[in-house]
């Protein structure tokens, strides 16, 4: 029986996570990453069951780190620690910086995860961090625009136009920066400018 090798596995995952960030999980090809990897797509399977093993492992870490993020953030949300405009807009900031930590470590696979894991099962990841951030602002939003406790239509649908296109910004700027340094540049503006936008809003309505 031959060896496995680990030099040919690390080809492998090399080349896969390649294929992946060029062709996003559906689009891409077995027989392009044995190709990359110099080896027969028949040899990949002494490695790897089938795509989604090799999808799952090169993306399930950076999942598992990014889903812990989001249980602690949120389990401070529901547990209603945060009193404060600034307490949710700290929680924001966090997730922020746990997004560039994990760029940091692991930068193809997070945008792998986040731009292109359609078709995988961890396609739901871009949309629990909306949900997250959605959950976040409407709380923040309820506090400090609606004393009653119902927020209007208007504030809901813009309490989730605002978490969306974060997120979706966010995911933009990983697709198209590579330096990591720019990435966090651009997105600590673009929380910057989230953040004072929420609290002109906020102002303006308390006037």
């Amino acid at each position: 029986m031959q060896i496995l090798k680990d030099e040919v596995k690390n080809s492998i995952r090399q080349a896969a996570l390649a294929e992946f960030k060029k062709h996003g999980y559906l689009k891409a090809s077995i027989r392009q990453i044995a190709d990359a990897a110099g080896i027969t797509p028949g040899n990949i399977y002494r490695y790897f069951k089938s795509k989604d093993d090799l999808f799952d492992e090169l993306t399930q870490p950076i999942q598992e780190q990014l889903a812990e993020v989001l249980r602690v953030c949120k389990q401070e949300v529901d547990n209603t620690r945060c009193t404060a405009l600034s307490d949710h807009l700290l929680i924001l900031r966090r997730i922020d910086a746990s997004l560039m930590l994990l760029f940091k470590e692991s930068s193809t696979e997070l945008t792998i995860l986040l731009n292109l894991s359609e078709g995988s099962r961890f396609a739901s990841v871009k949309q629990d961090l909306i949900t997250l951030v959605h959950q976040i602002i409407s709380e923040v939003f309820t506090a400090e625009l609606a004393p009653s406790g119902m927020l209007s239509q208007k504030d809901q649908l813009s309490a989730r136009m605002i978490a969306t296109t974060m997120i979706e910004s966010i995911c933009l700027i990983l697709r198209d920066n590579e330096d990591g340094d720019t990435i966090k540049m651009l997105v600590d503006d673009l929380l910057y400018l989230y953040c004072t936008g929420i609290s002109e809003k906020i102002k303006i309505a308390q006037a």
